[in-house]
């Protein structure tokens, strides 16, 4: 299994979705003062609040892993979805906040971007096996423990991830 190739695959279609996150209109009408999901989350337990942050971002790298059998499109889509998402929130904040608030808040995401690419590059892997094997009828080696190691490097990136957010960038 070379990742190289599919982790800088994964990476390009994440920074795409970024840049096209960051340069959408953003004249939408975000007030809504029934609904704060960043404080209300912020008075939940810190247990409570790592439970969901990394049960949502576990659920990010699953869907990006499991969408190999889309023979990768799904890992795609949600790979290059999570970098519009980054991208969109980076432009909104940049109109509002200073850049050393944004900058202390969203540093504790970085991992997470490693993390989502990581797991893109595996879904990407799982498809290229699947369309080599079953539909162009070649015989192709699918490197297991590589990607059992990969998938567990994810998760504890992942679990990371969560713990940073939850003592960093909610701290505060």
């Amino acid at each position: 299994m070379n990742a190289k190739p599919l982790t800088l695959s994964a990476a390009a279609v994440y920074l795409t979705g970024l840049l096209v996150g960051y340069f959408i209109d953003s004249d939408f009408d975000l007030s809504l003062p029934e609904v704060q999901p960043s404080v209300a989350m912020m008075a939940d337990s810190k247990s409570k609040l790592f439970c969901s942050i990394a049960g949502n971002n576990i659920s990010v790298a699953l869907i990006n892993i499991g969408g190999g059998f889309s023979l990768g499109a799904i890992s795609l889509l949600n790979t290059f979805y999570n970098g519009v998402v980054l991208g969109y929130t980076l432009s909104v904040a940049g109109d509002n906040f200073s850049l050393a608030l944004i900058i202390r808040h969203l540093l504790p995401h970085a991992i997470e971007i490693a993390a989502i690419i990581l797991s893109g590059s595996l879904g990407f892997y799982l498809g290229l096996y699947l369309l080599k094997k079953f539909i162009l009828g070649r015989s192709h080696q699918f490197d297991y423990q590589k990607f059992l190691i990969l998938s567990a490097t994810t998760l504890v990136i992942l679990l990371l991830a969560a713990v940073l957010e939850v003592y960093v960038s909610f701290s505060g």
